[in-house]
C-alpha cells in the first residue's frame, strides 16, 4: 500500500491516474482546501497541522511507502503555535518554519524516516512526466537576448538559493521584471504581464523556472503545464527556460502543439 499525500494543482489528479494505470494499491491523504478527493475510494480528509496524527494513520494502514504531491499551503504561524497536536514535533517545525519551504519539507521527511515511512520521488510511478529534452528552441525572441537573460537569470537565482527564495525569474531584455514570492509562479507570470502592459515593452520576457540549490527534487520538482504556457502568452512572456531532468511537464502533447502554434520557446538547459 502507497499513501498519496496530496496537495492543490493538477498533479495529483496525474499521479493518481497511473497508480490506478498500473494496479498500485494507494490511499490518499487530502490536504486540499476544498477536499477535492473525497470521492475517491481510500481518500481521508487531513489538514497540513496534522503530522502526528498522518503518521499514526499511515502506520495503522501499513503505508511504509509515501509520495507527497501537489501544492501545500503554509499554515498561519500561530495555527502551529496553538495546536496540541503538533507538539510532538513542534520544536524541530518552529526552528525551520521560518528558514523557508525547502527547510520545512526537509524536516519533514526527517521526520516521516525516523518513523520508518519512506518518502519517494513524487515521479516513482510516472516517469514519462519528466521533461527529458527541449520541446522548442523557436523563439519571438533574438537568440542573442534570450542568451543574455537565460546568464542572468540563473546567476541571480543562483544567489537567492541560500535564502530559499522562489525559483522563477522573469527578465526582459536583461532587467529582472518579476522574481517569484510566496504568491506562486501564477501570480508572478500575471504580475510580469501587468509590468509590461504598463511600461509598454517592446519585446517578450523570457521566464526561467529551475530548483533552488537545496531543494528536494523528491517532493518539490517544478511544474509546468498547459494553464502555465497559456498564462505566459497572455502576459507577454516568449518562453520558458527549465532544468532538464528536473522538471515536471503535464500534458506534454498538449503543451507542444500549443507552444509550436504560438512560436514559443520552450528550453531545456
Amino acid at each position: 500500500m502507497v499513501g498519496l499525500i496530496v496537495g492543490e494543482g493538477n498533479l495529483p489528479r496525474f499521479v493518481i491516474f497511473n497508480l490506478r494505470k498500473q494496479k498500485k494499491k494507494f490511499l490518499i491523504l487530502d490536504l486540499t482546501k476544498n477536499k477535492k478527493y473525497k470521492k475517491h475510494k481510500n481518500s481521508y480528509p487531513f489538514d497540513i497541522t496534522q503530522l502526528a496524527k498522518a503518521i499514526s494513520f499511515l502506520k495503522k494502514k501499513n503505508c511504509k511507502k509515501i509520495l507527497l504531491i501537489g501544492k501545500v499551503i503554509r499554515p498561519n504561524l500561530s495555527k502551529i503555535l496553538f495546536n496540541p497536536r503538533l507538539l510532538l514535533y513542534l520544536p524541530r517545525l518552529l526552528k525551520v518554519f521560518k528558514k523557508g519551504d525547502s527547510n520545512l519539507l526537509s524536516e519533514i521527511i526527517k521526520i516521516f524516516k525516523e518513523n520508518n515511512i519512506t518518502v519517494l520521488s513524487s515521479m516513482h510511478y510516472s516517469p514519462e512526466l519528466i521533461l527529458s529534452k527541449s520541446l522548442s528552441t523557436k523563439s519571438s525572441n533574438k537568440e542573442k537576448e534570450v542568451s543574455i537573460n537565460e546568464k542572468k537569470g540563473l546567476k541571480i537565482l543562483k544567489n537567492l538559493s541560500q535564502f530559499d527564495v522562489g525559483q522563477t525569474i522573469i527578465l526582459n531584455n536583461g532587467y529582472v521584471v518579476a522574481i517569484e514570492g510566496p504568491e506562486g509562479t501564477n501570480e508572478t507570470i500575471k504580475r510580469a504581464g501587468n509590468i509590461a502592459m504598463r511600461y509598454n515593452f517592446r519585446n517578450k520576457s523570457i521566464m526561467i523556472k529551475v530548483p533552488k540549490q537545496k531543494q528536494d527534487l523528491r517532493v518539490d520538482m517544478p511544474v509546468i503545464g498547459l494553464q502555465t504556457i497559456r498564462l505566459c502568452i497572455n502576459n507577454n512572456i516568449g518562453g520558458i527556460i527549465v532544468k532538464k531532468n528536473q522538471t515536471i511537464i503535464l500534458e506534454k502533447n498538449k503543451v507542444a502543439e500549443l507552444i509550436n502554434k504560438n512560436n514559443f520557446l520552450l528550453k531545456t538547459i
